[in-house]
């Protein structure tokens, strides 16, 4: 399956972007996290808290003291090597989250949904020490919708097809051992 699909119903200005990220939570889309080589999809995840452009720290203010360590255990994950404490690492990311998380409203500011896309990472995180296959969709859906929440439709659309594009283009993997601080 390719987000294909998805790009074409992003690119459709009457499909309503609820309906679009509706149909990613259902697996009725294909997500940009459920889709090629596990490292390319930690990588575009860590992108999706802190890209420039399209990532939650850049979109919702006040939250990049939690994206950019989750983001940073991404990276680890997408590495073939990972620490030894790897999911120690994980777990302890969830207080700081869900303390902030407790501070805000669902709909209101986008706040609470890249909050709750964070939780999502970390869960994935914590699931993939435990040798289960993730997909990223819940984090995808929750990040999407923050997008929804925090900007203006048109922005919002252009925002979403940005990440998902970022997605499409071939990825190049070079995340290196040395860069992330873990022995080899």
């Amino acid at each position: 399956m390719s987000t294909d699909r998805l790009l074409c119903e992003l690119r459709d200005r009457l499909r309503p972007l609820s309906e679009i990220v509706f149909g990613l939570s259902s697996g009725a889309l294909t997500s940009p996290a459920s889709t090629g080589l596990a490292a390319g999809r930690w990588l575009w995840l860590a992108d999706l808290l802190t890209h420039p452009t399209w990532g939650m720290a850049a979109i919702v203010d006040g939250i990049d003291d939690v994206c950019v360590p989750v983001a940073r255990l991404c990276q680890l994950t997408a590495n073939a090597v990972h620490p030894l404490n790897l999911r120690e690492l994980w777990s302890a990311e969830q207080f700081p989250v869900t303390e902030q998380i407790a501070d805000h409203t669902p709909g209101t500011t986008g706040h609470w949904e890249a909050l709750s896309a964070v939780i999502d990472l970390i869960t994935d995180g914590l699931d993939h020490c435990e040798g289960l296959d993730v997909s990223g969709s819940e984090a995808v859906s929750s990040a999407f919708t923050a997008i929804i929440n925090a900007r203006d439709t048109d922005t919002a659309r252009a925002t979403i097809t940005a990440a998902v594009e970022h997605w499409v283009q071939p990825l190049t993997i070079t995340v290196q051992t040395e860069h992330l601080g873990v022995a080899s």
